[in-house]
């Protein structure tokens, strides 16, 4: 490469980076040296290397791997004619099972979006309904359009999942959110609900709570592994603090013609170890119970302590604010956005999974607060 005046070196650099590509003499996958070792070689700048590095990066020539370097990247466009099916091979899937008005699919999304678009990729999105057959067709669909990777937020089925197979059978890279599936290995981001459910119950056992329900929709929901991961935190806690199961103590929402909420919440809250406190696998949950509370005049906290899961937007707006446990949803999007396209790239080696630390967030609702005030007064 020739050396000329500063406005052309950036160019020059460019175009000799991006024939060597072309011609195939830097083969797909090379590391290249670092932006200060190309510096010194060209006696160029660090400011035009990185121009030029960047330029070839949106061109998608070049792939960049934080913690990593630089690399050529595989499929690379050659001709115009290819344009419109390398732009297809640049989008990434993400097939979400709540709609993306929920709180949960709209920040993931924004996380993945902001991770994948860093580098270079575009998204596309569908939502399934909690119906394996319908998210088998959008990945059918997300397939067809020949997307590079997919991010899913699964439905869970406690046998199989027909989309799964169908990615491994066509060796397309994919990422699960949320929830793994026990039956295949994977890539996954999770976040830790063992660890978020247990520090919940341990802080209504701290407040001096022994008889404490598990919310959940039903039963049926416990092979959902973020559901099943609640309920094992739950249980641990229990046992940490020698306090024996009662499977009478898992209340169950009402399937249609059993009866209302309100009815069989009320024989809940008449069992012989009537329940004190109760933790809600999640906030939506929560708040069906706190409405129903008020509805047979059962005051949270000082008759019923709750504690929900998520830290819906919602929650802190509630009479009164709802504890809860947090999940960092959009660093899990950014994550999964992350790993997709190292797996695309072939550089992420190994199945990776992603667990993600929680939060409690102690609010009104639990009573800690009322403890606290009493404590000071007396």
């Amino acid at each position: 490469m020739v050396k000329t005046n500063n406005d052309t070196l950036y160019n020059q650099l460019f175009t000799h980076f991006k024939e060597q590509i072309l011609n195939g003499s830097l083969p797909a996958g090379l590391k290249l040296p670092t932006e200060l070792e190309l510096s010194k070689t060209y006696q160029l700048s660090r400011g035009t290397v990185r121009l030029a590095l960047s330029n070839l990066e949106n061109e998608g020539l070049l792939e960049r791997v934080q913690g990593r370097g630089t690399f050529v990247r595989a499929n690379v466009p050659s001709t115009p004619e290819t344009t419109s099916q390398n732009n297809r091979e640049r989008r990434i899937g993400l097939v979400l099972n709540r709609p993306v008005t929920a709180q949960i699919s709209l920040e993931i999304m924004v996380g993945v979006e902001q991770a994948i678009k860093a580098r270079g990729y575009q998204l596309s999105f569908a939502y399934c309904e909690e119906n394996q057959e319908q998210q088998y067709q959008d990945i059918t669909r997300m397939l067809e359009d020949q997307v590079a990777g997919l991010i899913i937020f699964p439905v869970s089925d406690k046998e199989t999942d027909k989309s799964i197979e169908l990615l491994r059978s066509k060796n397309v890279p994919f990422v699960l959110v949320d929830r793994y599936l026990p039956q295949f290995d994977s890539d996954y981001v999770v976040v830790d609900n063992v660890g978020g459910a247990y520090r919940a119950t341990q802080h209504l056992l701290i407040l001096g709570h022994r008889n404490i329900g598990f919310w959940i929709n039903n039963v049926e929901t416990l092979h959902t592994t973020s559901v099943r991961s609640r309920w094992e935190g739950y249980c641990k806690a229990l046992e940490e603090y020698h306090i024996p199961y009662d499977e009478t103590l898992i209340f169950q929402q009402p399937k249609p013609g059993e009866g209302s909420l309100q009815t069989e919440f009320e024989k809940f809250l008449n069992l012989p170890n009537k329940p004190t406190a109760i933790f809600a696998v999640n906030d939506y949950l929560a708040l069906e119970l706190l409405q129903a509370a008020q509805r047979i005049g059962i005051k949270v906290p000082e008759d019923l302590a709750l504690i929900g899961f998520d830290d819906a937007s919602f929650s802190s707006h509630l009479n009164p604010p709802l504890t809860t446990v947090s999940q960092p949803l959009l660093d899990i999007g950014f994550r999964a956005g992350d790993l997709i396209i190292n797996r695309i790239n072939g550089v992420a080696g190994s199945y990776k999974h992603l667990v993600l630390p929680t939060n409690l967030v102690i609010r009104e609702s639990c009573g800690s607060r009322q403890q606290i005030l009493k404590s000071l007064a007396s």
